[in-house]
């Protein structure tokens, strides 16, 4: 009897030897998947990708005035132009693309016009992957003053680049391409102040990208994103009459003649006409004036003789 317990305890013990190296060898397979996976992924995560840039990039923004709404949307154009356009987009939205390449362009005309004051709104929404980071890519390099042409980049690699539109090297090899200083574009990434931005674009109440507004109020496409002659009529509607015409001109005050020169003074004093003296004329005989009496002859009289 004691026989047979001993070997059971040793078959038993023999299983658990065999138990520990399965155990062992499956730990040590793990590892050596992990380090397969993690190798390759370092080797691609190291590999240049192409990152396209447009040629004329900046041509198309220049001098237009750039600046930030309170949440941090970026804005271009006139602050104090009479009309206000904002767009709810997302550059991973096929449909904001399509809005971008058809209409943009027009809307921009009146931004350069100063009839409007564009806003870009970076909401998350879109099928191609990495949109937050898309925006955060933006945002920073807005503040390197460089927004609006990462904006336009990123919507051409859209279309260019599909589902690896935005990995994370393309982003940076773009960041390098432009110029812009890794170092600050890094450290602004995941900053306090993009996050705050993305998340007030969050909570703004759109139900779908792209949504255009006018002043506040939604442009209607009827059913379909809208057209760039629906955005500009409402532009039109929304500017106040008389906006672009010039102010009516006033009447100019009559100039003062000069003072006379010493020339004109002398010319004019040599052609003066003399005025004679006027002269009192003769007065006529008063009726009653005495005639003249005849002259009475005066004979000295003569002694008489004596």
């Amino acid at each position: 009897m004691a026989k047979k317990t001993s070997r059971t305890r040793e078959a038993r013990q023999r299983r658990q030897k065999q138990r520990r190296r399965n155990q062992r060898l499956t730990v040590l397979i793990a590892l050596v998947v992990i380090a397969v996976v993690g190798g390759a992924v370092l080797f691609v995560s190291n590999q240049p990708v192409e990152a396209h840039i447009p040629e004329d990039l900046s041509a198309r923004y220049e001098g237009l005035p750039r600046s930030y709404s309170r949440e941090g949307y970026p804005r271009l154009g006139d602050p104090d132009a009479p009309v206000t356009v904002e767009e709810y987009s997302s550059f991973a939205c096929p449909g904001c693309e399509a809005f971008h390449s058809a209409s943009f362009d027009a809307v921009l005309d009146r931004v350069k016009a100063e009839q409007i004051l564009f806003t870009y709104v970076p909401v998350q929404t879109g099928s191609v992957p990495n949109a937050p980071g898309a925006s955060r890519a933006a945002l920073c390099a807005g503040q390197q003053a460089m927004f609006w042409e990462f904006h336009d980049l990123l919507f051409d690699w859209q279309t260019r680049y599909g589902n690896t539109a935005f990995s994370q090297n393309r982003l940076l090899a773009g960041v390098e391409q432009l110029g812009l200083n890794s170092a600050a574009f890094t450290s602004c990434f995941n900053s306090a102040d993009i996050s705050a931005t993305l998340n007030a674009a969050l909570n703004e109440e759109v139900s779908s990208t792209p949504t255009i507004r006018v002043n506040g109020v939604t442009v209607d496409g009827g059913g379909a994103i809208p057209t760039a002659d629906i955005i500009l009529t409402a532009i039109d509607d929304a500017t106040p009459d008389g906006w672009g015409q010039p102010p009516a001109a006033e009447a100019a005050p009559a100039a003062e003649e000069p003072p006379p020169t010493e020339a004109a003074v002398a010319a004019d004093e040599a052609t003066e006409i003399p005025v004679e003296e006027a002269q009192e004329p003769p007065q006529p005989p008063a009726d009653d004036a005495p005639e003249d009496e005849p002259a009475v002859a005066v004979e000295s009289a003569e002694e008489p003789e004596s």
